[in-house]
This record gives C-alpha cells, structure tokens and sequence, in this order.
C-alpha cells in the first residue's frame, strides 16, 4: 500500500507517508479505512507526507469523494489542521487543487509545503 498512517501522540499528529505510484483507489482505500476505524481521532492534527512519491494518478474526482468522506467528521467542528508536504510540481499542483477544493467552510485548516520542516512547525504552532 503506498500509503501508510501512523500516529504521534505527544505531537497530536497523524502522519500519512506516501510512496512510490499512487492512484484514485489508493487514495480511497487508504482514507475510507482510516475514518472507519474505531480507533480514529478527529481531533488529531494531520500532516501528509508525499516526499516520497514518484507518480500520481489522482484526479479530481477522488479529491472530491475524499472532501465528501470528511464531511461526517467536519460536521464534528473540531478545529484541526493539515499540512501537506509536496516537494515535487506535480504533487505541489494537486495538493494545491485539494486545498482549494477543500474550502474555507471546514474546520480543518489546510496548507501545502515544499518543506517537512516548514510543515511541521506550522503543525506545532496550532
């Protein structure tokens, strides 16, 4: 599975680290198993890391169904954050696309960096 969570608890963050191809049922599967899981905690904050990938074949339907996965978990109104490290252009582009698509409207505030270093602070300011 090219993409993997992981939870640090002393930093209230929860890690996805992406690797490798990454595809529409990737995305799905991986987030649809997440937000299912008993043990979820929406109020964690979240930092996806896409150091790592090499290709992507995410379109924007997927981002959609994934804003529409999180609309239960939004309706919670528990303020988080997600930072999204995308070093390369073409994962910057559609972290960029997501962040817009995911709107001001939510409680999750989200930011794309270039940096992990940069992502991470920003996490840590919250």
């Amino acid at each position: 599975m090219p993409i993997a969570f992981a939870v640090d608890p002393g930093d209230r963050i929860r890690v996805a680290s992406f690797t490798g191809t990454v595809t529409d049922a990737d995305l799905i599967e991986a987030y649809a198993t997440l937000v299912a899981d008993p043990a979820y905690r929406p109020e964690l904050h979240d930092l996806a890391d896409l150091t790592l990938v090499g290709r992507v074949e995410v379109s924007s339907e997927a981002l959609q169904r994934l804003i529409s996965m999180y609309a239960p978990i939004d309706a919670l109104k528990v303020p988080t954050r997600l930072a999204i490290v995308a070093p390369i252009d073409l994962t910057y582009g559609i972290s960029r696309m997501y962040e817009l698509l995911r709107g001001d409207d939510v409680p999750e505030e989200v930011c794309v960096f270039r940096d992990l270093g940069e992502a991470r602070a920003w996490l840590g300011a919250a």
